[in-house]
């Protein structure tokens, strides 16, 4: 057998160094066939992408690790009830600006007086009104998922303008993706007085889990309510309140999600509206609510409502209605007779039906 049959197949070593054949075997080169082009575009073009890639996967870590640190640094902030913290009313310092009144009433005057525990953090924003914490309700670290302050946008005319300020900014006005915790503007919360049905809105962040995000987790079961029943909101007016929630449901926020006229529970700010009266309200919020539980409302009572997205159907809400707690509730009853209300039960609108039927459903606090 010739020699040249053995070798024929065998090519020709390459005598130049590493370094260029390493560049050769990825960068286009003279003599390379149509295939091995493109093969190299491909793989140039996929480096290119991987490196920008991990350029904004860094850039989208920093920005949530910046967030985490400043909802980490606004807690400093919150009133301790528990340590003793001075509750008597003072007449705070502020910039004349802020729509928050700080004289003292005479002894005509029924004006609301801004308490002690709100005055570093009212010089710091005039848009702050109030304080939000679910106490107990905590992470691998101890600290509360819900413990914010409040803020409320003046109105000027445009609601949308003045709610919509909040979704994207700080209380200190700058950006930030996971928005701040607002109260609707329509109605202020000042000197004078505030809605009957205080409306309070949060994102649902996901993953990050900043904002109302922990708010999903309501939707597990009545036995994680029975866990976190209370509320402690206070306007900086206020000490020491404490709200039971008592419905939780997940509501249409545009009319074509659903058949009939939806329940715009952001609407009931003042119960003495005939459009919008406590009758319809309270009957509303029972017929969507997810649980039961015995508690009396009625017109007179003081109620918060927290609303975030729910994203198990596209531009939904997961709504919380709470009651203030007065001296004729009994927390430990309510907690005994708090009940998952069968799902045949429960009013779901049309485009969460046509997803998951007449059925509740949590699919992680994250999701």
């Amino acid at each position: 057998m010739s020699m040249s049959n053995e070798v024929k197949n065998l090519s020709h070593p390459d005598d130049a160094n590493f370094f260029v054949r390493f560049i050769k075997y990825f960068v286009p080169w003279k003599g390379d066939g149509v295939g091995e082009i493109i093969r190299k575009f491909v793989f140039i073009g996929s480096i290119v992408i991987f490196a920008l890639s991990i350029n904004e996967l860094t850039d989208f870590l920093k920005t949530d690790q910046a967030e985490l640190n400043y909802a980490q640094g606004i807690v400093k902030y919150e009133p301790n009830w528990d340590n003793g913290l001075e509750l008597d009313n003072v007449e705070v310092d502020v910039d004349t600006s802020s729509d928050a009144s700080t004289d003292a009433p005479t002894s005509k005057s029924k004006e609301r007086v801004v308490q002690t525990w709100a005055k570093d953090l009212l010089k710091r924003s005039s848009d702050f009104v109030g304080w939000i914490k679910i106490p107990g309700f905590v992470n691998d670290n101890g600290d509360e998922y819900i413990n914010f302050p409040v803020v409320q946008k003046e109105y000027e005319g445009s609601i949308n303008d003045a709610n919509d300020y909040y979704l994207r900014h700080d209380i200190d006005g700058n950006y930030y993706e996971s928005g701040s915790i607002f109260v609707d503007c329509l109605v202020p919360i000042d000197e004078k007085g505030q809605p009957d049905n205080i409306i309070i809105y949060g994102h649902h962040m996901r993953r990050l889990g900043t904002s109302f995000t922990h708010l999903a987790e309501y939707k597990e079961s009545v036995d994680f309510l029975k866990k976190h029943p209370v509320v402690e909101f206070n306007t900086i007016y206020d000490n020491n309140e404490k709200y039971v929630i008592f419905a939780a449901f997940v509501a249409a926020a545009e009319d074509y999600q659903d058949d009939i006229p939806i329940f715009d529970y952001w609407r009931y700010r003042i119960f003495d509206d005939e459009d919008y009266s406590f009758e319809k309200w309270i009957s509303n919020v029972r017929k969507e609510s997810w649980y039961t539980c015995d508690v009396e409302c009625t017109e007179d009572d003081d109620y918060i409502t927290l609303s975030t997205c729910s994203n198990e159907v596209a531009d939904m809400r997961w709504v919380l209605v709470a009651k203030k707690l007065t001296a004729n509730d009994n927390l430990d009853l309510i907690l005994k007779s708090y009940k998952d209300r069968p799902d045949s039960e429960i009013y779901f609108p049309r485009v969460w039906r046509n997803v998951w039927g007449n059925n509740r459903k949590y699919l992680g606090w994250s999701y």
